[in-house]
């Protein structure tokens, strides 16, 4: 009895282990979001336009890579204002998918992006990645109290 215990140790110790970590994806692999393609805007920078009146804004945006654009923005009329950065996917979004409406009622697919000025001041940036005619801003009341960006949609301007 002795002697098969001691030949099944033997047997055990001289077996090679288990190889479990080479099927399993590392636990980077399994965080990883899948890859998104980087945006091709029909011209680069794009530039969104709106005028009510004697108010302007304008945003021009460049894309640094599948998450990050650069971008430019400026506010004239009433009060006057000027904001650049870059601004990334919003994380907490299913990659940062939305929907926002067009002109005629209808939803359209955009693209979020945020910007943080400080732990305060946050500006979301809604681009339409699909046909790329309109981008909206929204940002945190605590940005500006003087000089409020406007929420209604800017129109890409014709080159």
């Amino acid at each position: 009895m002795k002697l098969i215990l001691l030949a099944w140790v033997i047997v055990v110790l001289l077996s090679p282990p288990p190889v479990a970590g080479a099927e399993q994806q590392s636990h980077d692999e399994q965080r990883e979001e899948p890859r998104r393609a980087m945006p091709r805007p029909p011209q680069s920078p794009l530039r969104f336009t709106q005028a009510r009146g004697n108010e302007r804004q304008s945003l021009e945006v460049t894309y640094v890579d599948p998450k990050t654009i650069e971008f430019r923005l400026m506010k004239s009329g009433r009060c006057s204002r000027h904001e650049q950065g870059r601004a990334r996917i919003t994380s907490n979004w299913w990659l940062g998918r939305e929907t926002d409406e067009n002109e005629a009622g209808e939803a359209i697919a955009v693209q979020e992006y945020t910007f943080s000025k400080n732990s305060k001041c946050t500006i979301s940036f809604r681009i339409d990645e699909g046909d790329w005619t309109q981008a909206t801003l929204r940002e945190a009341d605590e940005c500006s109290s003087n000089c409020h960006l406007s929420i209604e949609s800017m129109h890409l301007r014709k080159q």
